[in-house]
């Protein structure tokens, strides 16, 4: 009997986690699916962009006298598989062959990965789950790697994050997004006595690094899903399985519990028949 009661619970526990999971994997690809739709959009904004910081000739140069930051994005939620390990194992890299300082930690499960190479953030960020997400969050960002950037407290800029190679599939890669370094040939406007060059560059510079991270960021929160998919996948596949073995083994058990009283009720009977 007490068998039996334990193969219930267990049974009953494993269907409460697959409702769990189940909805976690419905909620990853409902938010992977807007994810990977924004993500065109997002880079043809970004081509423009770059297109105007040609136009304008926007050349900053790299300054060497300080250490370059890192902007490391990994997660907050888990069940994504090794996505947070293999962006720590890429950060830890990053970090020490550039020779970096500030780092700038989206998503705390990453931090006690990297804490263990000696790499401490100064700046922590909750890692977004949803497109509404990312704008709340690059407004801090954002902010915090300008001000850091004018200080002169970075002179550069790297991030790491996933790119995205197809569901349950990515690759760490390290983006240098500052010094802006303009992949296109424009032709150069002429100046307007309406705006001040200076500050024509700057909302240049602010507008080209916002949509630069908003458009890695993307590609990182499809990847975190995607992984998050196949790992809800297999994890539903295993609770299946299991509840499957453990409904036979109840089924078993039950079997023989009422085999058991048969064969008590016919010793009970034998016992009274005797003189």
């Amino acid at each position: 009997m007490r068998h039996e009661m334990a193969l219930r619970r267990r049974l009953h526990t494993l269907h409460t986690l697959h409702d769990a999971v189940s909805a976690m994997r419905s909620l990853s690809a409902h938010h992977f699916r807007i994810l990977r739709k924004a993500l065109p959009a997002a880079r043809d904004y970004r081509t423009e962009i770059d297109s105007v910081v040609a136009a304008i000739g926007i050349h900053q140069p790299l300054n060497g006298i300080a250490p370059g930051g890192l902007v490391v994005v990994a997660s907050d939620l888990g069940l994504c598989g090794d996505y947070n390990a293999r962006l720590a194992q890429h950060t830890v890299a990053e970090y020490e062959h550039r020779k970096l300082g500030l780092v700038y930690s989206v998503g705390r499960r990453v931090r006690p990965m990297i804490a263990r190479a000696g790499i401490m953030p100064q700046y922590h960020y909750e890692a977004p789950a949803s497109l509404d997400g990312l704008s709340r969050l690059l407004l801090h960002l954002a902010q915090d790697v300008l001000e850091d950037y004018v200080a002169a407290r970075i002179g550069s800029l790297y991030l790491v994050s996933a790119r995205f190679d197809g569901v349950g599939h990515f690759t760490p890669v390290c983006t240098r997004l500052l010094p802006i370094v303009s992949v296109h040939a424009g032709t150069p406007v002429r100046r307007s006595s309406y705006i001040t060059p200076g500050h024509l560059a700057a909302v240049a510079v602010r507008e080209f690094l916002y949509i630069s991270l908003y458009e890695v960021l993307l590609d990182a929160l499809a990847s975190e899903h995607g992984m998050r998919l196949t790992a809800t996948e297999a994890a539903l596949q295993w609770i299946d399985t299991t509840s499957e073995r453990t409904a036979r083994q109840l089924t078993a058990s039950r079997s023989e519990t009422s085999t058991q009283e048969v064969l008590d009720i016919v010793a009970g009977a034998n016992a009274r028949r005797r003189p």
